[in-house]
């Protein structure tokens, strides 16, 4: 029983994405009705539901006060699966404004969950979707080419084939038939669903709690790798269907259970001959969590790894590189009911509780030889989702970046209690934002004297202001970018972009149009000795059921975009992305 307690602890890392979160008692914006028309917790039909004629504003900044009353049928369509027709590949036609020049020969790719339903039959949670990969291809000849495919890991294809949910998910997705059916059964569905990078001309899409699968950097077909080299060395065969746990350090135990390694879905990129990962296995029986950071070059060589261990924990969802040091945030956790998912009631993220009274804990794990970890605590409980993937040292101490989780906030996390439950009562097709379910997420700047093995502080960047996805400009680290949802530390989906810079404070910001979602911003650097960025982005369009790539100047942030990539159809509101550049083998993450 040991062993599969600690197996059930290890599958719990697959945090995925966790959606806004929260902040601390204070004055807060009062909702306006408190009744609640719920829709049903099926996918949006957007064959039958007449999204153009809801008059629903959820930019509350621009178009006025949030109204309880009327539906999140725009939002629930951001959610919907995407069509049929996004499985193609064709040049957009439907373009406002002109396409920068110096966009030429770069690539913009994009993951997130594409599917939600097998059989008739509804996911449990959106981030239990099924991976799907978009890249727009900006030409030479001045043109944009779209082109997506789903991730074809060998579990979806099986599923498609046979249209049935054939495993179990991370988020709550099980199969049909209950204890009989689930019970005992390990293995988690890989749905590659959560980043996209191209790296020394190879393309993958990462799952943090499986291994990466490699797609055509062109046609985003999926490649049936023969060798385990670049992401895949040291994980463990295809075969592996038990990830990030490990019974003997990949001995006969390992090999009989066919225990492996995963690797994480935040990858950075830190210059041009330089990318930085870690693989991740907790050992089932002494439950030290390794992760083993990697540096490779532009051809996927290894360059340098180095292991740090720590006594349970869960792995990190992200991380953050400095010269010196790989920093993460070590989430605190309650106990589990590790029984209710070993016997097939529930996934492993629904058994996770979040501990409201246990300090959080960064460990600053240094890049060279000589220099021992460094582990600090906050005086109080916080949950990071993101990370800026540089960070900086300045006169000896280290400034980190986050975007999460506040849990100290009465309203989502009772004080009354030790621990909450980590999904809330959040489930089903979409975040549901009427009914307080979804906590705000805020960006804090974390301070760290790592000589002295302290926090200096932990505060709030821009007080109230409701943000996630963060990015950084290649080469001004302090100059980033982030989806914005509201002030005052309301919860609401994002329909806002905003520019801050974490050394003076300053934001600037732009609000999308009525029924517009924004997402995460890819910074590209401009040619030419321009200076600046151009920032690509979608915009999910519920208005017009469509989504849109949106290009912006950083030089001119406010007036929003100076093009815009009108897509024949939606893809569904994703996760991270990327862009490479077809004259370098150089690509970037932008630091999300």
């Amino acid at each position: 029983m040991n062993l599969f307690s600690a197996t059930a602890i290890l599958l719990s890392l697959a945090l995925g994405e966790s959606f806004s979160p929260h902040h601390p008692t204070s004055s807060r914006v009062v909702r306006k009705n408190s009744a609640v028309t719920e829709l049903a917790s099926s996918a949006v039909d957007t064959s039958t539901t007449t999204v153009n004629n809801i008059p629903w504003t959820m930019n509350t900044v621009k178009y006025g006060e949030y109204d309880n009353d009327v539906q999140h049928v725009d939002w629930g369509f951001a959610y919907s699966s995407t069509p049929p027709n996004a499985v193609d590949s064709y040049i957009i036609d439907d373009i406002e404004g002109e396409i920068p020049s110096d966009l030429s020969g770069v690539t913009f790719y994009k993951a997130g969950p594409g599917n939600f339903q097998r059989d008739g039959r509804q996911y449990e949670h959106v981030l239990d979707g099924d991976g799907f990969v978009f890249a727009i291809k900006f030409q030479e000849d001045g043109s944009a080419k779209y082109t997506g495919r789903f991730v074809e890991t060998e579990y979806f294809l099986e599923e498609q084939t046979e249209d049935k949910i054939k495993y179990r998910n991370v988020f709550g997705t099980q199969r049909d038939g209950g204890v009989l059916a689930n019970a005992f059964d390990l293995t988690l569905k890989n749905v590659a669903n959560t980043n996209v990078l191209q790296w020394g001309e190879r393309l993958y899409a990462f799952w943090e709690a499986g291994r990466p699968y490699e797609m055509n950097p062109d046609t985003l077909e999926t490649l049936r790798s023969v060798t385990e080299d670049g992401p895949l060395k040291g994980l463990g065969g295809i075969d592996c269907k038990v990830r990030g746990i490990t019974i003997d350090e990949g001995g006969p135990i390992d090999n009989i259970v066919k225990a492996g390694k995963s690797f994480t879905a935040h990858p950075h990129v830190e210059d041009e001959d330089t990318l930085i990962g870690f693989k991740i296995e907790t050992n089932a029986q002494t439950k030290f969590m390794t992760l083993e950071f990697t540096e490779y070059d532009s051809k996927w060589n290894e360059k340098k790894a180095t292991s740090f261990s720590v006594k349970d924990s869960l792995p990190p969802h992200d991380f953050s590189v400095s010269k010196s040091y790989y920093s993460f945030f070590d989430n605190p956790y309650g106990e589990m009911d590790n029984m209710r998912y070993l016997i097939g009631l529930k996934a492993p993220t629904q058994i996770m509780q979040l501990a409201l009274r246990q300090p959080t804990k960064v460990h600053v794990v240094p890049r060279s030889k000589g220099q021992d970890p460094v582990t600090v605590e906050l005086d109080h409980s916080y949950f990071c989702i993101h990370l800026n993937g540089l960070s900086e040292e300045k006169d000896g101490k280290l400034y980190l970046y986050s975007t999460g989780w506040d849990l100290t906030d009465e309203r989502f996390f009772p004080q009354s209690q030790d621990s909450a439950p980590f999904l809330g009562a959040w489930g089903g097709a979409y975040p549901d934002f009427t009914r307080g379910k979804v906590p705000p997420s805020l960006l804090y700047e974390t301070v760290i004297d790592v000589e002295k093995g302290t926090v200096m502080s932990h505060e709030e960047v821009r007080p109230g202001i409701v943000i996630e996805f963060p990015t950084q400009e290649e080469d001004k680290p302090n100059m980033m970018y982030l989806a914005i949802a509201a002030e005052e530390y309301t919860s609401l989906p994002s329909s806002g972009l905003c520019r801050i810079n974490t050394e003076t404070r300053e934001m600037e910001t732009w609000w999308a149009d009525n029924k517009q979602f924004t997402h995460e911003v890819i910074p590209v650097k401009k040619q030419n000795d321009q200076p600046g960025s151009w920032l690509l982005t979608p915009l999910y369009d519920a208005g017009k059921r469509r989504t849109t790539i949106a290009i912006l100047d950083s030089e001119d942030f406010s007036s929003g975009p100076v093009c815009r990539l009108n897509l024949k159809h939606h893809v569904t509101y994703g996760l991270h992305g990327s862009f490479a550049r077809q004259s370098q083998s150089v690509v970037s993450d932008n630091l999300p």
